[in-house]
């Protein structure tokens, strides 16, 4: 029994030697960025700078503990400490933090966050079962020792995440109602990563990130998807970043990264290249047909713009005025485009501002109004690495998330908490605030039941349905 105690506590002590020098060295090898995640967490932010050092000696020195017999036992309390810490760090990030900051460094990155939490529950049951083979206490006390031992550091991040609670609460007050049926249907999906492209009535286009000439089509009866493949004229392009629109019968297939846009018109699969290879763009949606709002950064002054693309006169437009840049951060004009066809407006969501702004299709006539959660300004605070990439230092909350436009109503999902708002409804429901679409004015809310905690890539509204992509699930709820 010793001979196999011993073995156990050799073996989970050189895992914990491993991962923690493995750990350490990711973080100090890209000790900028390990900074900067620190410093976009809700409960680590303002002391990111202590933290990282202090995270870096703590794995350093169990590691040398562990590497003695004489401090084994102790190195493996202190590793049972510190993974109790990053695991009740994870829980509480999952379940009751508004921003998820990015990941540790390493291969741990390439984990999401319940798999980090799975990952680190069974280090903390590894860290334990050592525990039992070096200890030489009494065994039955020794459950109580383990339990004070990890109630220590759990108690010390829950106290530091506790004041954070009420970040994302403000002092409006919503008009709740339930404007859905209980009828709702689900579709799981082939993947993730999939993007409402455009619908005809309730015939719904979808693109796919990863597999970018892939259109797929769910019709009315929503039991199935169709596949179909685009094809293209030529393929003489490097692309990087594919993109469908359709507004149909009409569809373009675009990469403002190369650049280039092509079109094609349903039931033909075939699009063909419009020679559009010097304007180059983030965003691309059609607003009729070789009709486009785009966005651009301009090289100049490094500010994100909206311009309109003509494809068959080759000609383009870019207004400086819609995007107004409040700060000189370049994630401050970071946003999502919305275009409501029937009455020819385009509307741009800032991530981070509580504002609509609307414009014609010619870019003119712009409009601003305050959404329900007005705030002050945001201060986007950022730090550019080494490297030339440019960070938030804080991650601040996505007031609007994702938006669609129908019948006369914008939605937006939200994710400010209102005063009249529970925080445990809040975390079990997304928000979406109802404005009319000329007036901008405020009309209802309502909740979409989301017990799963996915968050809502996108939206879009028929006549009669609401359907809600999220994770690899496209769901539709039906109006009453």
């Amino acid at each position: 029994m010793r001979n196999i105690a011993h073995i156990t506590t050799l073996s989970v002590s050189s895992f914990f030697i491993l991962l923690f020098v493995y750990a350490s060295a990711s973080k100090l090898i890209d000790f900028e960025m390990f900074q900067v995640q620190l410093a976009q967490s809700p409960m680590f932010g303002q002391y990111s700078n202590i933290v990282s050092y202090l995270t870096i000696a703590s794995e350093s020195i169990v590691v040398l503990m562990l590497l003695f017999k004489r401090f084994r036992l102790t190195g493996l309390y202190a590793s049972l400490g510190l993974m109790t810490a990053f695991t009740a760090y994870i829980y509480v990030i999952i379940n009751y933090s508004d921003s998820i900051p990015c990941s540790c460094g390493g291969v741990l990155e390439n984990m999401d966050w319940n798999t980090h939490l799975i990952f680190n529950l069974v280090c903390v049951a590894a860290s334990i079962i050592g525990i039992y083979g070096a200890s030489t206490f009494n065994k039955n006390k020794l459950p109580v020792f383990i339990a004070g031992v990890m109630a220590l550091p759990a108690l010390f991040i829950f106290s530091m995440f506790y004041p954070h609670i009420d970040d994302s609460k403000g002092l409006f007050k919503r008009n709740l109602i339930s404007p859905l049926t209980q009828e709702q249907k689900t579709i799981l999906l082939p993947a993730h990563s999939y993007y409402f492209a455009g619908h005809h009535g309730d015939s719904i286009f979808l693109g796919h990130h990863k597999t970018p000439l892939l259109l797929s089509t769910i019709v009315p009866d929503f039991k199935s998807v169709k596949v179909d493949t685009i094809r293209l004229n030529n393929y003489k392009y490097d692309f990087i970043s594919v993109t469908i629109n359709v507004l149909y019968p009409y569809f373009s297939v675009s990469d403002g990264k190369v650049p280039v846009v092509f079109e094609g018109k349903l039931p033909s699969l075939t699009a063909y290249d419009t020679g559009i290879d010097r304007l180059y763009f983030s965003r691309l949606y059609m607003l009729a047909p070789h009709q486009y709002v785009f966005k651009t950064m301009l090289v100049k002054t490094k500010e994100s713009e909206l311009g309109i693309l003509n494809t068959s006169s080759k000609e383009y437009l870019i207004n400086p005025d819609v995007l107004q840049t409040k700060s000189n951060s370049v994630f401050d004009t970071d946003g999502n485009i919305v275009i409501d066809h029937e009455q020819k407006h385009i509307f741009y969501l800032p991530l981070y501002r509580s504002q609509i702004i609307s414009t014609d299709f010619k870019l003119e006539n712009i409009q601003r109004k305050n959404t329900l959660d007005s705030l002050s300004h945001i201060e986007l605070e950022t730090k550019t690495l080494e490297n030339g990439q440019t960070k938030l230092l804080k991650s601040p909350p996505e007031i609007n998330r994702a938006q669609t436009v129908a019948n006369g109503k914008f939605y937006n999902v939200s994710r400010m908490r209102g005063k009249n708002e529970s925080y445990r409804d809040f975390r079990k429901n997304d928000i979406i605030d109802v404005y009319g679409a000329s007036s901008m004015r405020y009309l209802h809310s309502f909740y979409l039941k989301n017990d799963e905690k996915v968050k809502i890539r996108s939206i879009l509204s028929t006549k009669h349905y609401l359907y809600v992509l999220a994770g690899n699930k496209i769901t539709r709820y039906k109006y009453k």
